[in-house]
């Protein structure tokens, strides 16, 4: 998981911090390398409803189509 992806779904850094009970500066450094620890994508992976994961790849996928419509 990019730090793109995990950002399309939570909205925010600060959301992000929130979430996973961190500072908002880990945050701005998984922005800034754009990648996220695996131990927060499992912890991630692990909050997900079989719901809530459709909709996450559903998200996923309007984004990336967003990327890929802005850079043709």
């Amino acid at each position: 998981m990019t730090f793109d992806e995990l950002l399309t779904v939570y909205g925010s850094q600060a959301e992000i911090a929130r979430v996973y009970g961190i500072s908002r500066a880990s945050v701005n450094r998984w922005a800034k390398t754009g990648k996220v620890p695996e131990l927060r994508v499992l912890q991630f992976e692990r909050t997900q409803s079989p719901a809530q994961a459709r909709q996450m790849r559903k998200q996923l996928q309007i984004a990336a189509a967003r990327r890929w419509a802005e850079k043709g």
